[in-house]
């Protein structure tokens, strides 16, 4: 007994969804061209927020 078409559909399209956006999330930062701060306390993408808090260090 073979799955039919929609049983096919049902798990093929969520399945490339997944690596789909596994593959976005990996390649985010070279996509916008943005890299992100990481810190123990904070991960942004929020320049505004990075100069706040190496201001605050100072």
């Amino acid at each position: 007994m073979g799955l039919s078409g929609a049983a096919w559909a049902t798990l093929i399209v969520p399945t490339l969804l997944g690596i789909l956006v596994m593959v976005l999330y990996g390649f985010w930062d070279k996509i916008t061209g943005k890299e992100y701060y990481v810190d123990d306390e904070i991960l942004a993408y929020d320049e505004e927020l990075l100069k706040e808090l190496e201001g605050g260090k100072k």
